[in-house]
């Protein structure tokens, strides 16, 4: 990619009349029509044209096919079906709009005319797509190539009788991995299934890099199940998996389906130019206090004493973050102003927000930024709508009607919307492969495209706005999936048990000797599987409650979910089930929070009942609330050992987290002024066996690093008075503030080599701790779910890297603050409010470990 890349750094931070400069954002055009413009573009990169790379179709297909195809396939294309047919699985990682769906439909094709009775399963991780990709797979099948193939999609939409056409008669059936785990069972008594596993010679698992952490771990116990039943009638199925480009492809396609696989990274795709253009919303530093100035008595007392042991006055209890907030335009409607001028400027554009209601709420903002063009036609879009909202967008993109649409990434994948002119995406999406996936929504084909990153407000964000080689460099993101989680086996065990009795020809398959005959015994003592039966025997048969594979849940592992419940017309509002941990965080009675533009109280949390609810009502406070919590980290067990120079260790193990979401603030939206609490939240402690990194320094790197400090300690705020987690000793407050801003860095950055979503992951630092790997101060990273998926074990093999990336962003950060701000080492998800944190210490720390290495 950075062979095809130009960049240009401009020193005044505005876009000069480059040839490649897109019009729309000229410094003329800016200065005529957008008011609020002060220097906002940072960036410029210019992705040149690339032509196609072909391959004649005759030399990968046969002769009836190539006769109603009347153009060359991309060399990808060609070296995927070539792979195919010489038996070899395939993971295709290629860009957006590459023509991957191109691969699967033509080996569908092939594998027709030499048997009609072939049947191929197709997996998309949205019903959206699915539906989309039905027309698309029709309109090429059937119309565009003349073959009797008949395709459904079969999901929890499709009507009953439907359903049962589908599993008699289709050649071709499209569905969900969450679908699937529910229908498996099925094939015990339907023949229509049956027909259809026992002829299956292709599985398909489109968007393949969706399936990373706790949901790649269901996903791939969910392939190994149909696997397993589709061995029972004799069937032998390739894999043909598509991805965006991630840097781990083979990896994470064995990892899903335990199968191994050829790689078809060469995009023989073209490509037009596209301009990439980094938005920065200005801030006002004169907002934001100084907090490392000393006071004047301080001052006068330091001139003739030790600097470095005088304390810098603390700040108060407010919220640490909201003057960044107040001082910086936001991220939302910085990026709708954006994207309204570029609209107005008839440039059809694309804007992607992070969160539903981000997308009702960016729609209006769009519609209000755009005052001189009172004929703008702007839509939100999101998996909350209904299915024919959903299409008249859809189709209002393609036809050209709407001039915008605000969206998630339901739309980052492969649904047909068009070619747009241009994409907006109001704040970094987390990872190299969604920001690539969504910019490529623009410009499909050969067509010049447009493309603004907004930068979000904190320290990924703002580590790509000082780095952004980053964004075009060529390493890329590996995806995250364990198959070692224990709770996720032993659910999905009980499944396959239900599904067909379990044996020893499922070992390999269904894990390793030891692991499937110690989870079959802790079930049989539990009476959830038969007793009597035996894996060397006549296997070992289900015998509890039905359908153990509703009680799985692909988004957590423990598949306890709330329902959120309205109590003003006691009906669910639509929003997403909320997993049991977050419920308890997030979620507690008192909780405020907004969903689609209406804030919402929690009047109560019913976690009794068959079904668990959060109650809420409607109301509208100015208000927030914020959780603080306590962690323990106990039963340390090392698995990994990496000794360092000089007394520094760094380990990977299992241990138990216990959390505790035992007390929430109400703050002021405007201020960010504490208005309440702190208050009970009633949520009850939790329990986390999960997997973790621990970083042990010296016993006496406490007291060597005060004496290297040059600057003075920071003195403790009120908080050490009534909370112990907070030392009330100054050299102590400062350190901790240097360990705990090293912590919060490494997991705020750790997106940068991974696909992790960072509020996946925990951490916990402390001057001591019992344990006799232990003996002075440590640092714990941990996976935020119950038995760990995987990301801890991979911050673990990239420590150096990331810690690197982590001493060198909270040494350049410009806030210029002791103790930080959102877009260095504050975290809005910290327990502990962000106290302590200092950025000086912190440096030291992390330069110290660097130097152990």
């Amino acid at each position: 990619m950075s062979n095809n890349t130009e960049s240009n750094r401009s020193d005044d931070t505005t876009l000069k009349s480059q040839e490649h400069s897109s019009s729309v954002l000229s410094e003329e055009t800016l200065a005529e029509s957008f008011p609020n413009y002060d220097g906002q573009i940072v960036e410029t990169h210019r992705l040149m044209q690339k032509p196609a790379q072909t391959t004649p179709a005759e030399a990968v297909l046969p002769e009836s096919l190539t006769a109603q195809i009347s153009h060359d396939l991309f060399e990808h294309q060609a070296a995927a079906l070539a792979a195919l047919a010489d038996n070899e699985n395939v993971v295709v990682t290629t860009s957006t709009s590459s023509g991957k769906t191109w691969v699967y439909a033509l080996q569908i094709a092939r594998m027709h005319l030499y048997n009609p009775d072939t049947t191929a399963l197709c997996l998309y991780p949205m019903k959206a797509l699915t539906r989309d990709q039905e027309r698309e797979l029709n309109d090429k099948l059937r119309d565009d190539w003349g073959l009797d193939i008949k395709i459904g999609v079969y999901d929890g939409d499709t009507p009953t009788d439907r359903k049962r056409e589908i599993r008699e008669n289709a050649d071709v059936i499209l569905t969900n991995p969450a679908g699937l785990n529910v229908y498996l069972p099925r094939h015990n008594r339907d023949a229509g299934w049956r027909r259809f596993y026992a002829n299956l010679d292709l599985i398909v698992v489109d968007e393949a890099h969706e399936y990373a952490g706790v949901t790649g771990t269901h996903v791939a116990w969910i392939l190994r199940r149909l696997r397993r039943i589709v061995r029972t009638y004799d069937a032998n199925p390739q894999f043909v998996l598509t991805t965006a480009t991630i840097g781990n492809p083979a990896d994470h396609a064995q990892r899903l389906t335990g199968e191994s696989f050829t790689v078809i990274d060469e995009d023989g795709s073209p490509r037009g130019s596209r301009d990439i253009i980094l938005w920065e919303p200005p801030i006002d530093w004169d907002q934001v206090s100084d907090d490392d100035i000393v006071d004047e008595q301080t001052e006068t007392e330091t001139e003739t004493t030790d600097q470095s042991r005088s304390p810098t006055p603390s700040s108060d209890d407010s919220d640490p973050a909201a003057e960044f907030e107040r001082a910086r335009q936001s991220t939302g409607s910085e990026a709708a102003q954006v994207t309204a001028h570029l609209a107005s400027h008839d440039t059809q554009t694309l804007q992607f927000c992070s969160a539903r209601q981000g997308t009702e709420i960016a729609a209006k903002q769009t519609v209000d930024a755009a005052r001189s063009n009172n004929n703008l036609t702007v839509e939100p879009y999101h998996a909350g709508l209904g299915k024919r909202l959903r299409r008249r967008v859809e189709n209002g993109l393609k036809g050209g009607q709407l001039d915008a649409v605000a969206t998630t990434n339901a739309l980052e994948l492969g649904i047909d919307i068009g070619s747009v002119d241009a994409t907006v995406t109001a704040g970094y999406p987390g990872t190299k492969q969604s920001f690539w996936q969504q910019i490529g929504r623009a410009g499909r084909g050969t067509t010049d495209a447009l493309s603004v990153l907004v930068s979000g407000d904190d320290a990924i964000d703002a580590y790509i706005f000082d780095h952004p080689s980053y964004l075009f460099d060529e390493t890329v993101e590996d995806a995250v999936v364990s198959v070692d989680n224990e709770p996720v086996y032993a659910d999905h065990l009980l499944a396959a048990a239900d599904e067909r009795p379990l044996s020893d020809a499922d070992i390999g398959l269904l894990g390793s000797d030891t692991r499937l005959r110690e989870t079959v015994q802790m079930w049989q003592d539990a009476g959830v599987l038969e007793q009597t039966g035996r894996l060397d025997g006549t296997g070992v048969g289900y015998a509890g409650d039905p359908r153990p594979q509703g009680r799985l849940s692909l988004y957590n592992t423990s598949g306890r979910e709330f329902a959120v419940i309205c109590v003003d017309n006691n009906a669910e509002i639509d929003h997403d089930p909320v997993a049991a941990e977050r419920a308890y965080r997030d979620y507690h009675e008192g909780a405020l929070f907004l969903h689609a533009g209406q804030q919402y109280e929690v009047v109560d949390v019913d976690a009794e009942s068959s079904q668990p609810r959060v109650l809420v009502k409607q109301t509208n406070t100015g208000r927030y609330t914020q959780t603080l919590s306590t962690k323990q980290i106990t039963e340390l067990r090392m698995q990994e050992h990496h000794s360092l120079a000089g007394g520094y260790d760094r380990y990977f193990g299992q241990g138990t987290v216990k959390i505790t979401y035992d007390q929430y603030l109400v703050r002021q939206i405007s201020t960010g002024e504490v208005v309440r609490g702190p208050l009970p939240t009633q949520s009850p402690p939790m329990e986390l066996n999960t997997e973790l990194m621990w970083v042990s320094l010296p016993s006496d790197h406490v007291a060597s690093t005060i004496e290297r400090l040059d600057v003075p300690l920071l003195s403790p705020t009120a908080r050490s008075s009534s909370d112990t987690r907070v030392p009330d000793e100054a050299a102590q407050y400062t350190y901790g503030g240097g360990i705990h801003a090293a912590e919060h860095g490494l997991i705020q950055l750790a997106p940068l080599e991974l696909l992790v979503d960072n509020n996946d992951i925990g951490g916990l630092s402390t001057l001591n701790h019992p344990h006799e790997t232990v003996s002075g101060p440590v640092w714990f990273i941990h996976d935020g779910i119950d038995g760990g998926v995987g990301f801890t074990r991979a911050i673990y093999d990239h420590f150096e890297t990331l810690t690197e990336r982590t001493r060198d962003h909270i040494a350049q950060c410009r806030c210029d603050r002791r103790r930080g701000c959102p877009m260095c080492i504050m975290s809005e998800d910290c327990g502990n409010n962000n106290d302590p944190l200092d950025r000086a210490t912190g440096e030291i720390i992390l330069n110290d470990v660097l130097g152990a290495i």
